[in-house]
């Protein structure tokens, strides 16, 4: 399913757990800091959704409710604050 962001749900995968993480790159100049957030099937290694966006807190809200639909009940992440 193509939400329009440029992210893609596979509708009937069954997941429980998630692995969440964030890697970035910069345009222009390091100051100028994109980021793409991911979610990957902890058991499969599928990536299950991602955005783009700054370190912020609700571009990873945007992330968790592209996961929504998943029902997973359990996430992995290196300690970021929002979840």
């Amino acid at each position: 399913m193509d939400l329009g962001t440029g992210a893609v749900i596979h509708v009937g995968l069954a997941c429980q757990e998630a692995e969440i993480d964030e890697q970035w790159s910069y345009v222009f100049e390091k100051s100028n800091q994109r980021w793409l957030w991911h979610a990957v099937d902890h058991a499969t290694n599928t990536v299950l959704a991602y955005v783009f966006g700054k370190r912020k807190d609700e571009v990873f809200k945007k992330l968790k409710e592209l996961l929504e639909p998943f029902g997973i009940k359990k996430f992995y992440t290196d300690d970021w604050g929002s979840l």
